[in-house]
């Protein structure tokens, strides 16, 4: 048995089956072209811009959020110094009503302290009208009871005493 084998013809095919598989190769490659390799690119490409737009979109909204937060810290400052101007304003008007307040209590203080002594000093006055009245009263009548009964000085001091001691009564 004699085993033939036919080497150049097991290595390079006949012409019509080369050029059959290799028309077989081409449509295959037209056809995964056409319908998988161009709508993948496309889907591929649409994505890839899709992703491009939304990092563009968030940069974007990154920046806006960096300049509102700048604005924000400014605006913030901005309220920071205004409290403190309010604050300072009520320091300023609390004192200002305190020092309005107090020099009024003085003032009235003092126009009622100038009251009471213009009222003393009047009923000082009332007094000694009142008892230099009473002195000349106490003196009519002991000079009309010495009139009455004119004895010695001694008695006369006696009398006048006595006088005195009755109007204390």
């Amino acid at each position: 048995m004699s085993l033939e084998f036919d080497i150049a013809g097991k290595l390079f095919p006949d012409l019509l089956t080369m050029i059959v598989q290799l028309s077989a190769t081409g449509i295959l490659f037209y056809g995964l072209k056409r319908l998988l390799w161009i709508p993948m690119t496309n889907y591929i490409e649409k994505r890839a811009e899709a992703e491009d737009s939304a990092l563009r979109s968030a940069d974007e909204a990154n920046k806006l959020a960096q300049v509102n937060l700048a604005h924000s810290a400014l605006s913030i400052e901005n309220s920071i110094i205004e409290v403190k101007t309010i604050v300072e304003q009520g320091k300023e008007e609390a004192r200002r009503i305190k020092e309005k307040m107090l020099s009024d209590a003085k003032a009235e203080a003092d126009g009622k302290l100038d009251a009471a002594r213009r009222e003393i000093e009047h009923e000082k006055l009332q007094l000694r009208k009142d008892i230099e009245k009473e002195i000349v009263d106490v003196a009519l009548i002991a000079a009309k009871k010495l009139m009455e009964s004119k004895v010695d000085e001694i008695h006369d001091r006696q009398q006048v005493q006595q006088i005195i001691k009755d109007v204390r009564n």
